[in-house]
């Protein structure tokens, strides 16, 4: 009985997995033209039971851990030396990702967090999870768009490589900001130059914010020299 309990989890772990292949990129392109639906859809799916949610897409935190497990793999493919300038700490792929995720997480949740409170919502478990939800989808092609132009940029010397790579870069936040101006207005009923004012703002801050995260982990993974050690 259990090894068929076994079977039966495997056989329906299998089918998402390979479900993936058709959602996703369909998901994708649902946020990529209807980005305002899609996010509206977000939060409307998590009232229906578990097992109808999002049955017809991919769920947003599997969207976007999904893109930064592509995105790892591609610049691997592209460039298998880049390993090798990380940290010691992500060396290991698993950390890699981790780490990624929880830091491009901060984008959704600053935004999910700030539109609860301007609402006027109490900022609870239960609410915060629709609006983070929903904040995942949008900043999935963003992620997307950032991380291929810093790929372009890095690939070296061509100034048309870097070129393209900043202005791929330029477009995803464009994008993005465009998204959130729209939302802000819609969801916390203020004038297009307040909400593009407010999701600048916040912008701002969540890449301040990621660059304190990356830093802080930079310094405590470096390795420092022992005391009264001499070089060479």
């Amino acid at each position: 009985m259990d090894f068929m309990k076994l079977l039966k989890s495997i056989e329906e772990l299998l089918y998402e997995l390979i479900s993936w292949f058709v959602f996703y990129p369909l998901t994708f392109w649902r946020i990529l033209v209807h980005p305002i639906a899609m996010l509206s859809y977000a939060q409307k799916e998590l009232t229906e039971k578990d097992e109808d949610q999002f049955d017809d897409a991919v769920s947003p935190p599997i969207l976007l851990v999904l893109t930064l497990v592509i995105l790892h793999v591609v610049e691997g493919a592209l460039n298998q030396a880049w390993a090798a300038a990380l940290p010691e700490l992500f060396q290991d792929d698993r950390n890699l990702l981790i780490f990624r995720a929880v830091s491009f997480s901060l984008f959704p949740l600053l935004f999910a967090t700030v539109g609860l409170r301007a609402g006027g919502a109490r900022l609870t478990r239960k609410l915060l999870k629709p609006a983070f939800y929903s904040q995942s989808y949008a900043t999935v092609p963003f992620v997307l768009a950032v991380s291929f132009g810093m790929q372009l940029i890095g690939r070296g010397g061509s100034p048309a490589l870097q070129l393209s790579g900043t202005g791929l870069m330029i477009a995803g936040a464009t994008w993005y900001l465009g998204v959130q101006t729209k939302w802000l207005t819609k969801t916390i009923k203020v004038s297009p130059a307040r909400a593009l004012a407010a999701a600048l703002g916040l912008f701002l801050t969540a890449l301040f914010m990621l660059l304190i995260v990356v830093v802080g982990v930079g310094l405590t993974t470096h390795k420092l020299v022992p005391l009264g050690t001499e070089a060479g």
